[in-house]
């Protein structure tokens, strides 16, 4: 299926925001719910909707189907093992945290690309919830702000706004290129390298491939609309 990417397909940003929720509910801790949630016959056939729309749909198939074949518990015991307590020697077996990868490690710049992050969450209304205790850096964090930023998107083309639209859109691109398309395949090669859990290569195969489609169909964030800017 070709996507359609025109700014009035509003289906098309919603089944984005489809995709983003899925690789963010799989880099939050493992639970029941969570796994009962994504695993609902009416949710799967969404994120499967979703998934061939954007031409993803082995990745989020896979996924699914790791997760179906995972106990909870195993996926616990995955989660632990990968962004846990640190080793013996300090050290993680997968730093979940933006700035991690793109600031070496420099704390003045990792404030600065922290609060640039929560800048972004608190200018279009995500607020972390009580039980995420994670920096906002973190890549879930960072994925459900493209969740909200899709769905957002599609509303705003439903409702035929489209200023808000482009608005959004523009805001998505910056969180694609100064964020996600960096952070992403660098915590992606480390999680590779440290697991063989299925579920968890699976999820970071589908938030791979998600985020390469996804920075591809968009603008360059510094370029203007008259100069090609405007959103996909």
């Amino acid at each position: 299926m070709t996507p359609n990417t025109t700014t009035a397909d509003f289906e098309y940003h919603a089944a984005r925001a489809t995709l983003y929720c899925v690789t963010a509910a799989a880099f939050t801790y493992p639970t029941e719910v969570t796994v009962r949630d994504l695993l609902d016959p009416e949710a799967r056939e969404g994120i499967e909707r979703a998934a061939e729309r954007l031409g993803l749909s082995a990745e989020a198939t896979t996924l699914l189907e790791t997760i179906v074949e995972t106990p909870v518990s195993g996926l616990e015991s995955a989660y632990n093992e990968l962004f846990g307590l640190p080793s013996d020697d300090g050290t993680y077996a997968v730093v979940p945290y933006e700035a991690h990868y793109t600031t070496r490690d420099e704390i003045s710049s990792e404030q600065r690309r922290i609060a640039t992050v929560v800048g972004l969450m608190n200018e279009f209304g995500l607020e972390p919830s009580d039980e995420f205790d994670e920096r906002q850096d973190h890549v879930a964090a960072e994925l459900e702000l493209m969740q909200v930023l899709a769905g957002q998107r599609a509303v705003a083309l439903e409702s035929g706004d489209h200023a808000a639209a482009e608005r959004v859109g523009r805001a998505e691109a910056t969180v694609l290129e100064e964020h996600l398309v960096e952070f992403v395949p660098a915590v992606a090669h480390d999680l590779r390298r440290a697991t063989g859990e299925d579920a968890y290569v699976a999820a970071v195969d589908l938030v791979e491939a998600l985020v390469t489609y996804d920075n591809g169909k968009h603008p360059d964030p510094n370029a203007s609309a008259g100069n090609g800017g405007g959103p996909p």
